[in-house]
């Protein structure tokens, strides 16, 4: 119920302060698990990447972000959930594996951090992993914009990218490695 009003909210900012266009939302599939691979250059980017899909979508987020309590309470009814950055975090590891396998929808941004730029050699494995594990649908999107008021914004979703050659191997470092810069070449490519 309250991402669905936030939803509306998010239509109306953008509506008056934004021109945004999104291309290829039909790419992103109806049903099943799907993760949303995106580049991150604004912390606006989870309210932008939410418009590729009506489905919820829920996002890794770092944890300093919870400390506020009346902030976390917004983040997890956007369906935002906390991860630490600097360590191996198996609580937000598993939680991200079960809603994909749920079927749910994951936005995760790469890169790990903010970048103003799109390089592969930024883009974390996690995706990859998350991916695999979960059997999930990979969509790379591509959010281009200067972030500036009344500037244009342009969601570019692309096809799942095709990972059945990985599929049921034994996951290895540079297995994970290269399936990263598969999927994040695809997120650079739709950079228009």
């Amino acid at each position: 119920m309250f991402y669905r009003f936030a939803q509306v909210l998010v239509f109306l900012y953008f509506l008056f302060f934004f021109r945004l266009r999104v291309n290829g939302r039909g790419n992103v599939p109806k049903t099943g698990g799907v993760i949303l691979c995106a580049n991150h250059g604004s912390m606006m980017d989870p309210v932008i990447l939410s418009k590729a899909t009506p489905r919820q979508v829920h996002y890794l987020s770092k944890k300093e972000l919870f400390k506020n309590g009346l902030i976390a309470l917004v983040l997890r009814g956007l369906g935002a959930f906390p991860v630490d950055r600097s360590n191996t975090d198996m609580a937000a590891y598993k939680k991200t594996v079960d809603l994909l396998k749920q079927n749910r929808v994951v936005g995760v941004f790469a890169q790990g951090s903010r970048y103003k730029e799109i390089d592969a050699r930024d883009a974390k494995a996690g995706v990859a992993l998350f991916a695999l594990k979960s059997g999930a649908e990979v969509i790379p999107v591509a959010i281009n914009t200067n972030y500036k008021l009344f500037s244009k914004i342009t969601l570019n979703i692309g096809r799942p990218v095709d990972l059945r050659e990985y599929r049921d191997k034994k996951i290895k470092t540079e297995m994970l490695a290269e399936i990263t810069e598969i999927i994040f070449s695809e997120v650079a490519g739709l950079m228009k």
